[in-house]
């Protein structure tokens, strides 16, 4: 219908114009190349609906890992890990930066060039700022998963499931 769908557990409030644009020139400038970068952690964020950074050099990304939450910095040992719902916090010097995740994978590579910059990269099936939750939202939709009936195997598990998803994003919203 060509109707863009709202998620359900952002904010609906949309951005001015100054802001739509400011982010319309973050969008471009984090696909910049790490050109003449040495010896940092490039990371990657990504879900299916868009990359929210690529190759962005920073200090340490904090993830929520299947195993307990764990932090990678340049140099760490390769990794391969399964992420769990909870918050991502990428830090670059003082400024940290806290994302939602649902749930993914993280990568953890060493360089193959001389350049001494590790990769890391995040794949996620959901992906958002926690500045973009509503938690009032997902208080709703925990409410609501609640109370719907609970009559076969399958609706018992969806509504588990759901609400183990959607208590993090309480959380995280916090």
């Amino acid at each position: 219908s060509g109707r863009v769908r709202q998620h359900p557990l952002r904010s609906t409030a949309g951005p001015s114009v100054p802001t739509a644009m400011a982010l319309r020139t973050a969008r471009l400038l984090r696909f910049a190349e790490a050109a003449g970068v040495q010896n940092r952690l490039l990371l990657t964020l990504c879900s299916p609906a868009e990359a929210v950074m690529v190759n962005k050099p920073v200090d340490s990304v904090t993830v929520p890992g299947t195993e307990g939450t764990f932090t990678v910095t340049n140099n760490h040992s390769l990794i391969v890990s399964q992420l769990k719902a909870g918050v991502i916090t990428v830090r670059d010097g003082q400024d940290a930066k806290d994302y939602f995740i649902s749930d993914g994978f993280l990568f953890f590579n060493h360089p193959t060039d001389g350049s001494g910059n590790c990769t890391a990269k995040v794949s996620a099936v959901e992906l958002v700022p926690t500045s973009a939750l509503d938690k009032d939202r997902a208080s709703q939709v925990l409410s609501e998963l609640m109370s719907a009936p609970k009559d076969t195997e399958w609706d018992r598990a969806k509504a588990q499931l759901g609400a183990a998803l959607v208590a993090q994003v309480i959380k995280a919203a916090e």
